[in-house]
């Protein structure tokens, strides 16, 4: 048995006589004495842990098979995928005037689906929803999608009694400013499968009302928050915000001012702060400057440490370090644009040269260029890269806008050199409880 090549392993004077491994492929961590490490590293086969290693995927019998698994870890998600997600984009109207709005000059009001394009929508979904398919994923955005909550009703009236006939189940999420999230549209959207709602709050109310107004110019804060208060118990919550070298500091005590009132930890599922990408294209075209145009810049490694401690110690949940498909490389899940064309994601709407079909018409096959599928594949520094599973290439998007083109990979590993253990020392303290003294970073 060998250690898998997608393994880290890291020594801190917090944990003496022990090494951290964490597996890349599995999302898998384990405190492990030195002693047994250096014995296993030794190929010894008599050892308490060989089994249970084994079965998280730190040990393997063959180094070349489990480089091969990993290569074809997109192709074996579309094999076995059991659902089928779209992100829906019903228009463009939004009552917010958010300085950084990767939608720019393309919102506007007049910019809405159609009875003609919902129904087309609907014969698509059904369609592509084969007998295989066990759950259809809707996730809508906007604009701002509480604008066309009818819109949302309307389609899930058609599409949840169809899913269910089959045996499979329905839900929609939305992707939402919170201003119009109400006690009242919630009980209506919990009636038709609504499964959760993410919301935007950049920090606390001077930093946020300054990056996140209405269209009127007004601080958007103390509205937002008193609608989470209401609704936190009746849906899924996932809090998102975005920061930029700035504003990172003092980010997360939005929290302390969410817990005050009543929007405590067990009311959130989940935490997601990141960075403000800077947009350069001009069909997004807004004017904000100060945002990231590669994950790899260095006051990002400190500002993310930071902004993820200051979450975990007051003990919200973030999401896992793990594998995360993308949806580009993704056999079924789609981008519907409000006027029915096909993207494979949302940041791409608008973009007509990564079109990849429409709902009437289907999906073209030449997107696999345009789009350099399974770029990193072919990209000799990440074939044996221990991170390529958290990876994959990185961000197309932020690569397209920082390059001109999303040719080439979006490689995360300067980032992750600098962050990763750091990361697992804050699991191993605040989601483990392992007591440890950690430097400020950790």
């Amino acid at each position: 048995m060998y250690f898998t090549p997608y393994l880290t392993v890291h020594r801190h004077h917090s944990i003496p006589d022990h090494v951290l491994l964490f597996s890349t492929k599995t999302g898998a961590l384990v405190l492990l004495p030195e002693e047994d490490f250096t014995a296993l590293q030794n190929e010894e086969t008599e050892n308490e842990y060989i089994a249970p290693l084994t079965d998280m995927g730190f040990l393997v019998e063959d180094l070349e098979a489990e480089h091969r698994e990993v290569a074809q870890y997109m192709e074996d998600i579309n094999r076995h995928n059991p659902n089928l997600t779209l992100a829906l984009i019903l228009g463009m109207e939004c009552n917010f005037a958010c300085s950084y709005c990767f939608e720019g000059k393309q919102k506007g009001g007049e910019k809405a689906m159609a009875d003609q394009t919902a129904d087309q929508l609907i014969s698509f979904i059904k369609d592509r929803f084969r007998p295989d398919k066990k759950k259809l994923i809707l996730q809508i955005y906007g604009g701002e999608p509480l604008l066309y909550t009818q819109r949302i009703i309307s389609l899930a009236k058609r599409l949840k009694p169809f899913i269910e006939e089959r045996g499979a189940e329905f839900v929609f999420d939305l992707i939402s400013n919170g201003s119009l999230l109400t006690e009242k549209v919630v009980d209506e959207l919990n009636e038709w499968g609504l499964d959760g709602v993410k919301v935007t709050l950049d920090g606390p109310p001077k930093n946020h009302n300054q990056f996140r107004p209405f269209k009127s110019g007004a601080g958007s804060f103390d509205v937002i928050a008193g609608n989470l208060k209401k609704v936190c118990g009746k849906t899924n919550i996932r809090l998102g915000g975005n920061y930029t070298s700035a504003t990172y500091q003092d980010f997360a005590t939005v929290l302390d001012l969410l817990a005050q009132q009543g929007i405590s930890p067990d009311k959130v599922e989940r935490v997601s702060f990141n960075i403000v990408m800077q947009i350069q294209d001009k069909i997004t075209s807004n004017e904000f400057v100060g945002g990231c145009a590669t994950i790899n810049e260095p006051w990002l490694r400190d500002a993310a440490l930071h902004v993820r401690k200051e979450v975990l110690q007051r003990g919200y949940p973030i999401g896992e370090l793990s594998p995360e498909p993308c949806a580009v490389e993704m056999d079924d899940a789609f981008t519907v644009h409000y006027d029915g064309s096909l993207y494979k994601c949302v940041c791409w709407v608008g973009h007509e040269q990564y079109k990849i079909g429409d709902i009437w018409q289907g999906v073209t096959e030449n997107f696999q260029e345009s789009h350099h599928l399974f770029h990193w594949q072919q990209e000799k520094k990440c074939q044996k890269c221990k991170y390529l599973p958290l990876c994959f290439g990185g961000c197309r998007y932020m690569a397209y806008q920082r390059d001109g083109h999303m040719g080439q990979v979006d490689c995360r590993k300067p980032f992750l050199d600098a962050t990763l253990e750091s990361m697992l020392l804050q699991d191993l303290r605040y989601l483990h409880g392992q007591i440890c003294e950690c430097s400020p970073g950790e």
